[in-house]
């Protein structure tokens, strides 16, 4: 059976969002390994991220990936995650727009 090119491009279309959406999930898993589960932090240190506009989270990673705001390291706090020293302008320098765009509405959400 032959598919018309509009069905494979749409296809590939879906797999290509599929993947970016596995990429936001494991990202939003490491944020989570720091800030809680849904981001509901519960060390003194580390800042609820649970409830916050999704704009004020994201004008707080520009901040950190432009070096505006203090960088302090630390480790992942939760889970089984390595427990390397890690900082928010690092992690913010690795994050696309559209991922911190789903990032900020998933913690905005919870």
């Amino acid at each position: 059976m032959c598919f018309p090119r509009v069905i494979w491009m749409a296809l590939a279309c879906m797999l290509a969002a599929s993947a970016m959406g596995q990429d936001v999930q494991t990202r939003i898993a490491e944020c989570e390994a720091c800030h809680g589960a849904g981001g509901a932090s519960t060390d003194s240190d580390v800042p609820v991220l649970a409830g916050m506009e999704a704009v004020e989270i994201e004008a707080a990673m520009g901040q950190f990936r432009f070096y505006d705001r203090h960088c302090s390291t630390t480790t992942y706090r939760h889970g089984e995650r390595p427990k390397t020293p890690l900082n928010m302008c690092n992690v913010a320098n690795t994050l696309s727009k559209e991922d911190l765009a789903a990032i900020a509405e998933y913690f905005a959400n919870h």
